[in-house]
């Protein structure tokens, strides 16, 4: 047997501890419980013997890991079960055996399987100790023997289930980390990253893909939520593995890698959000971001995805506005003069014709014959004087109509 040996280690450890039960009100079962403190090197083998049929999956757990802690763990039951003060390196035994399982990727079900057999392991052994004429004694003890083996697996399920959580919380933390550096580095800004370059910035790129789990040079597509979405948003995407969240600046941006397919185009979200799709590489996502932001801000309250071609004449509308203040007030003047009924038919047929072109396309999405729509396109020129059928014209009173009453649900 080597020093190094998990044997070795194992029965170094063990007599360091000092077993040495007071006088008690239960001789017998305490004598027993001394029978098998000397006899416990057979409960850790018949324990390792019983864990060779289980499996932890992908976990990687050291052999001597594995017998130290069968050890150890022995040593505790039986502390427990003679009446003894733990010492203070059992005591912590449950968090910090449950905490390096669950750093080591074990799961929960094949670890609390491993941990069940000490009660067949402990049982066995106190037969062998306590022979024929100590069964009755067994049989009385039984409560205290597996309630001493269920309170270890309540306190491992316990330690468990609050090292994963500091687990999840510390890979958000650093996924959020990598996400704020993604966002506020200025590489999306920077005109000389190569992806496939050479540059600082192309390699800092590479560290940030490698970090989120994707390819510097895969193909996104970005959503950007508005202030009053955000929480719709997150609940909607937190257990989403593949999709990243970035709040900033009171906006949440969501991005993920596209497929074809399968990308929010075909299936958005249930929620109002601006979308901008084929973003060329993970330095794209940050200036595609405040682009989906800027569409998400046009579709207001209304719901589904807010893209360039459903929003461009509203927000055409907004930077004209402001360059050339009043450029579009004649038209809304004179559509305001308009009764209701007859604005909602001009806004209408504006909208379908300024999408298709067509006047047999319109027709049929009007559920009108072709003269009426010749007619209302007519009625529409004569209140705003611009003629539709005319490109340079159409495209000025699209803009224009594009920002007008913006709570409409029919533009």
């Amino acid at each position: 047997m080597s020093p190094d040996s998990p044997e070795s280690a194992g029965s170094l450890s063990a007599r360091s501890r000092v077993f040495n039960p007071s006088p008690s009100s239960e001789p017998e079962w305490t004598g027993l419980i001394e029978r098998l403190w000397k006899e416990r090197a057979l409960l850790v083998s018949d324990f390792l013997d019983r864990f060779a049929d289980i499996s932890y999956g992908q976990a990687l757990v050291p052999a001597e890991d594995v017998y130290r802690t069968a050890e150890d763990t022995m040593d505790l039951f039986l502390f427990q079960m003679a009446g003894l003060e733990l010492p203070p390196d059992l005591q912590a035994l449950p968090r910090e055996v449950a905490r390096r399982r669950a750093s080591q990727g074990v799961p929960l079900d094949a670890f609390l399987e491993a941990i069940r057999n000490d009660f067949r392991v402990l049982w066995k052994g106190l037969e062998r100790v306590a022979g024929d004429s100590g069964i009755a004694l067994l049989v009385a003890n039984m409560t205290r023997v597996l309630d001493t083996v269920e309170g270890y697996v309540s306190s491992i399920q316990q330690a468990y289930a609050e090292e994963e959580a500091r687990l999840t919380r510390n890979q958000q933390l650093y996924r959020q980390r990598i996400l704020s550096r993604l966002f506020n580095s200025g590489i999306g800004a920077a005109s000389d990253i190569g992806i496939n370059g050479d540059s600082a910035a192309a390699a800092e790129v590479q560290d940030m893909a490698a970090a989120l789990g994707v390819q510097a040079t895969d193909t996104f597509e970005v959503l950007g939520v508005a202030a009053g979405n955000i929480a719709q948003a997150q609940r909607q995407f937190e257990s989403d593995s593949r999709a990243f969240l970035y709040e900033h600046g009171g906006a949440l941006y969501i991005f993920r890698q596209q497929r074809k397919g399968r990308t929010w185009r075909e299936a958005g979200p249930d929620f109002p959000a601006g979308y901008v799709p084929d973003v060329r590489g993970l330095a794209g996502v940050p200036s595609a971001a405040p682009a989906a932001l800027v569409l998400a801000n046009q579709r207001g309250a209304g719901i589904g995805l807010a893209t360039v071609e459903n929003t461009w004449m509203a927000i055409a509308s907004a930077l004209l506005e402001q360059t050339l203040p009043g450029f579009s007030a004649h038209v809304a003047e004179a559509l305001d003069r308009c009764t209701p009924h007859e604005r909602q038919r001009l806004l209408q047929v504006a909208r379908i014709y300024g999408r298709t072109g067509s006047i047999k396309e319109t027709s049929e999405e009007l559920y009108c014959h072709r003269n009426t729509t010749v007619n209302r396109l007519h009625s529409l020129q004569q209140v705003i004087g611009l003629d539709l059928t005319i490109p340079e014209e159409a495209a000025l009173a699209l803009v224009a109509l594009g920002g007008y009453d913006e709570n409409s649900e029919v533009l």
